[in-house]
């Protein structure tokens, strides 16, 4: 059984295998690790001289796009003065040459996402994205069975699946959010149902098999994102409720969270200080209230020479790695002014998102993706990462409803001249 090959959209054979490459060293599942046994603070060398090439490809890409990148851009002035502000962040950073090199890394990464909404449309996207993820999901399951040494952690979680990637946590939430991918696609390529059911099961059963308590409750958003597609269907009304009852549901569970985390993470076996993170995020706001506007620098706080990590580890006696939670990371980083840059972006995304929720499947897509990204950022340093898949999908999820999805199955690229329209090659199923 093989998966579909998404639709190329026109693209030369050459551009076709350059954008897989680059798709799968971002998702760091297939490579990395065979290099880099293990996370080094500065990198390890090797990979750091083999981004080189791989941002020199993205560059050239968002060149054949430019004029149609910039235009988008202009449309998402918050995202943009975000990565401006990180790429220039060497100017106050307390490493700048770290930073530099960072904010490089930053800027292509966010250019793919970009290129990728500008040369895709929302369909041509996922199948994508599924293709991709279908195929980690076969290298990375295969890798635990034929390589258990490599492939489980017999350390630090003894037994647990972490795949290609270095820790079970970070593989756990890359097969949550494949789930979404895969459960996306059942409801807007039905004709490929086999293929995508075989996504959903084998992605979900990997985040099992990483016991990540996280990844597994995202997972089951997942699965609630087919459910809801498939209530779409019925009349338009009780649509409209079940979509809406959904959202009161997730706010009263969001309200019972973060009211009473005892007992929510009780449920899972967790303690209340969530192995220590909450030590650190403690620790962490005193070393921002030393740099509260500009931050210490994108990329910098955790350096090797890094002063004020050193005292955030003797504090929780504790060799942490990172703040083990987005929204704080990116204050860190770049203080005050980053974060709510970062906010406004990701609340006018979740805006558009919700105002397409009730009649597109891209908007149900959105929703649930940035769902998970939201519970992820809470205990992982996963927002606004170089070199990232995350970030690449949220890049292309923002970049897609800004452009506008209309109920008729054509996506709007909006500019100062006429909309250019471009017919979707996936046959369609109810709504769009």
């Amino acid at each position: 059984m093989q998966a579909e090959a998404p639709p190329r959209s026109g693209i030369a054979m050459p551009v076709w295998v350059a954008l897989v490459v680059c798709l799968v060293l971002f998702s760091e599942g297939a490579f990395q690790r065979l290099v880099a046994p293990e996370v080094e603070a500065e990198g390890n060398p090797i990979l750091r001289f083999m981004w080189l090439p791989v941002y020199g490809v993205v560059f050239t890409l968002g060149l054949t796009r430019a004029a149609d990148i910039a235009r988008l851009a202009l449309r998402m002035p918050a995202l943009v003065l975000l990565v401006m502000f990180a790429a220039i962040s060497f100017l106050w950073s307390i490493d700048p040459s770290l930073s530099l090199r960072r904010g490089i890394g930053l800027v292509a990464t966010t250019l793919f996402g970009l290129y990728l909404a500008v040369r895709f449309d929302w369909r041509e996207l996922l199948v994508l994205f599924g293709s991709l993820w279908l195929g980690l999901c076969c290298i990375n399951f295969v890798a635990g069975w034929v390589a258990p040494s490599f492939a489980r952690d017999y350390e630090i979680h003894i037994g647990a699946w972490r795949g290609f990637w270095f820790e079970k946590n970070t593989m756990g939430g890359h097969m949550a959010r494949a789930s979404m991918i895969f459960g996306a696609l059942l409801l807007v390529n039905p004709g490929r149902w086999r293929i995508w059911s075989l996504g959903l099961f084998l992605s979900a059963a990997l985040v099992l098999l990483s016991t990540s308590t996280t990844s597994l409750i995202t997972t089951l958003l997942a699965f609630g994102v087919v459910v809801a597609g498939w209530a779409l269907q019925g009349r338009a009304v009780m649509s409209v409720i079940g979509v809406w009852g959904g959202v009161a549901l997730a706010g009263a569970l969001a309200a019972f969270i973060a009211l009473q985390p005892e007992a929510f993470l009780s449920v899972f076996g967790k303690d209340p200080s969530l192995t220590g993170r909450t030590d650190i995020w403690s620790a962490l706001l005193d070393a921002i209230a030393q740099r509260p506007l500009l931050g210490y620098g994108y990329g910098a706080f955790w350096g090797v020479e890094s002063e004020p990590a050193y005292w955030v580890r003797v504090t929780v006696n504790w060799e942490a790695p990172t703040a083990h939670n987005g929204w704080l990371e990116i204050t860190l980083a770049l203080g005050l002014v980053g974060l709510a840059c970062f906010a406004v972006s990701f609340l006018a995304t979740l805006g558009r998102a919700l105002a397409h929720l009730p009649n597109h499947r891209f908007g149900l897509y959105a929703v649930g993706f940035l769902a998970q990204l939201a519970l992820f950022s809470i205990s992982e340093s996963l927002l606004m990462e170089l070199n990232s898949f995350v970030w690449i999908n949220y890049v292309a999820v923002a970049a897609i409803l800004v452009q506008g999805l209309s109920r008729d199955g054509i996506v709007e690229h909006r500019s100062g001249a006429a909309p250019l329209r471009r017919r979707l090659r996936s046959q369609p199923s109810g709504l769009v």
